[in-house]
């Protein structure tokens, strides 16, 4: 029975985090390293292959970076890194679905930490390849994971007090604590809400409450008591949210100045 399944596989993870606890006690950033170890292989298992895990930074045409992603979901079958023979990538925008940020607990300061990051990501500048309508959804995903975090209750607080002044387009998309908790917010909470941009369904509710997005978002996130059902829960979102997104592809000529002078045509 799949549920069981995924309640047996978020049992291993919390027993592996505990493990990581006890050994590297004394070392963090090894335990840090390992823990995300133990995130990029659940989804190497769990994601479709066409999707690549791997981490690095992210670059806009700009040539304004991300801060060091702990993991990153990209196009697989469309994109490929810069730097790609070292652990540190980097990774075009364009070419990302998601930014994921793996913490050990959630708390107040590492909620601000990754909302610092969330921001810092979501604003980067993207020119997206034409791809003949392929692609369905240009934004892209920020999702916090962490191994141990307060009660459900006490988690909708810090939520709430953290993301009062942070807009819907800048707020972390998913805050996942396993064996416990999902918060859903920013884009994701937005269109699971209204659905897409431009939809019918999503003009019609527009309509009904004079236009106004807050009366239809209310809090503007939405915290899941789930227990042993979150992975399952999150991995079903997530994955849903992925094949609806379409394909990912940054054009590397995007990436050079307009008035770049490529050489000559020999006569």
């Amino acid at each position: 029975m799949l549920h069981k399944y995924f309640k047996d596989i978020s049992c291993e993870l919390e027993r592996k985090s505990q493990t990581i606890r006890e050994h590297f006690a004394t070392h963090r950033p090894s335990a840090g390293e390992n823990r995300e170890g133990m995130v990029k292989s659940f989804l190497r298992e769990y994601l479709p292959g066409k999707y690549a895990i791997s981490s690095g930074l992210i670059l806009s045409k700009e040539g304004e970076f991300s801060n060091q992603a702990d993991i990153v979901i990209t196009d697989r079958m469309s994109n490929a890194p810069l730097f790609g023979y070292v652990n540190k990538k980097i990774w075009l925008a364009e070419s990302i679905y998601s930014f994921i940020e793996v913490k050990t607990q959630l708390t107040p300061s590492t909620l601000d930490d990754s909302i610092k990051k969330c921001k810092r990501f979501k604003e980067l500048p993207r020119n997206f390849a034409a791809d003949f309508g392929q692609q369905k959804i240009k934004e892209s995903l920020f999702v916090l994971w962490a191994f141990e975090g307060p009660s459900p209750e006490k988690i909708k607080e810090n939520v709430a007090n953290k993301l009062l002044n942070i807009p819907q387009d800048k707020q972390p998309d998913f805050i996942v604590v396993p064996g416990s908790t999902i918060v859903s917010a920013g884009h994701y909470y937005e269109i699971s809400k209204l659905g897409q941009k431009n939809s019918t369904f999503r003009s019609k509710k527009l309509a009904e409450n004079n236009g106004k997005l807050e009366l239809l978002l209310g809090a503007g996130f939405e915290v899941n008591d789930l227990g042993g059902n979150t992975l399952l829960a999150w991995l079903v979102w997530y994955t849903s949210w992925l094949h609806a997104a379409g394909t990912r592809r940054a054009m590397l000529d995007n990436y050079v100045p307009d008035d770049f002078i490529w050489g000559r045509t020999v006569k």
